[in-house]
């Protein structure tokens, strides 16, 4: 058989696993198997057999279901040739159902049979990486082993769609077999990036480590003198982290450490994970910080300004990366929270231009891009887009008159700004200035009228 297999055409860092071991199925069958991103133009998709198309996130919905209907053209009346899957098709196969007349495959493919009539089970299989090698996308990251060495999360957080993608958590999953059968067939990679869930909470944690070890990611590893590394890229569960699992992430050549930090509840067992850690002579951090769920932008200030405080205190570095939540069913990234607005979101995304898109773990640039009070850190996130941006050209002309008058504003009048300003819409923003018989108010508003959303961006 003909096999395609397609990715939608949304940024993406890391390749499409399934779909390369759909691909890796498919080759042991003998078939001829083409990856591609986005959508095949012409009549080429009609010499396919099978077209599998796999699926992300909720807010590339759009684009996702364009690119189901697009084939689904291709193939004309014959939708046994069509599947889809992955992670939206299992979370919503209804929504895509209704849009496409489509009804996708959902959950992993740790089943034998479900792909044809025989016994592999496709989820234990080698991804064919020699796919990525004629795909029309560069993906940022292809020297490395993908894998799990466990499934699941025993936890039930609310934000998160882990409990209904893999509903059951497994504790151990030996990832010996399957580096060595990419090794075998493909050659050696760099590094290792395992994709679980929580891999903290399995007791055979030890067991887990001793196997990374073995294959070849001691701590200090080299591959032809460069630097290896482990990476568990969805993050430690800070609440897990104790003295004895910190020496044994010591062993490994992980880097970086990745912590979440969803709420200020969490602020104690955050401290003492990163304590422990940088104990064990773990010094490099990456935490991914929640935000627009139920926090508040003072909230999310102390967080970012105790990991900074921490890299001072303890002599490491925590880079800490906002992550704007986005509930699991929304078709794009509109949501605001309820203590949020979009002023406040497109303020916090325009600081994060400013800083290069990362919390830096040096104070003194903290500050400098968020304030020194969860107070400064509003008034900057209400200044115009072009103020945050260029801060250093307005300085001692328009931003300086703005954070004068701003600061002057009694906690009525600064309500009244703040409500203006909520929806980012221009019209509204020049209706009040045109009515409003407040001087400050009206001197404020013509910053943004003069620098509208999207200058200097």
């Amino acid at each position: 058989m003909k096999i395609l297999l397609v990715e939608p055409d949304y940024p993406n860092k890391y390749p499409p696993l399934g779909l390369l071991k759909i691909g890796a199925y498919h080759q042991q069958r003998g078939d001829e198997v083409v990856l591609y991103k986005g959508l095949l133009k012409g009549e080429a998709a009609q010499y396919f057999d099978r077209i599998y198309i796999t699926t992300l996130f909720s807010f590339y919905y759009s684009k996702t279901i364009a690119t189901i209907l697009h084939y689904k053209r291709m193939v004309g009346g014959n939708l046994r040739r069509l599947y889809v899957g992955g992670i939206y098709a299992t979370l919503y196969p209804q929504k895509i159902y209704a849009a496409t007349g489509i009804y996708p495959f959902t959950g992993q493919l740790n089943r034998p049979g479900i792909l044809g009539d025989d016994k592999v089970i496709v989820d234990q299989l080698a991804p064919a990486y020699d796919l990525l090698d004629s795909v029309n996308y560069d993906y940022a990251l292809k020297d490395a082993y993908f894998g799990y060495a466990t499934r699941g999360c025993p936890n039930t957080c609310a934000f998160c769609a882990v409990p209904k993608l893999e509903p059951k958590f497994i504790d151990y999953i030996d990832i010996k077999p399957f580096v060595n059968a990419v090794r075998e067939k493909y050659g050696e990679k760099s590094h290792l990036v395992l994709m679980d869930n929580n891999v903290l909470a399995s007791k055979r944690f030890g067991k887990i480590i001793a196997d990374i070890k073995k294959l070849g990611f001691a701590r200090g590893a080299k591959l032809q003198r460069r630097q290896r590394t482990v990476d568990f890229n969805q993050g430690l569960d800070a609440s897990l982290v104790t003295s004895q699992n910190a020496a044994l992430l010591a062993e490994i050549c992980i880097k970086p450490v990745r912590l979440a930090y969803d709420g200020v509840r969490d602020a104690g067992g955050f401290e003492r994970a990163i304590k422990r850690l940088s104990k064990a002579g773990l010094k490099g951090f990456s935490t991914y910080v929640l935000y627009n769920f139920y926090d508040t932008p003072a909230d999310l200030y102390f967080r970012l300004d105790h990991t900074t405080r921490l890299s001072e205190e303890i002599g490491c570095q925590i880079y800490s990366f906002p992550m704007r939540y986005t509930p699991l069913d929304a078709i794009d990234r509109l949501h605001v929270g309820k203590n949020w607005t979009m002023r406040r979101i497109r303020g916090l995304q325009k600081i994060l231009n400013y800083a290069k898109g990362v919390v830096s773990s040096r104070r003194d640039l903290f500050f400098a891009a968020f304030g020194k009070s969860a107070d400064e850190f509003e008034e900057i996130i209400h200044m115009p887009d072009e103020y945050i941006l260029q801060r250093n050209a307005h300085k001692g002309n328009g931003a300086s008159e703005w954070r004068r008058d701003y600061r002057k504003l009694t906690a009525v009048q600064r309500q009244a700004l703040w409500d203006v300003l909520a929806d980012n819409k221009m019209d509204k923003i020049k209706e009040v200035w045109e009515n409003t018989k407040d001087k400050r108010l009206k001197r404020l508003l013509q910053h943004h009228i003069d620098y509208p959303m999207g200058s200097g961006a």
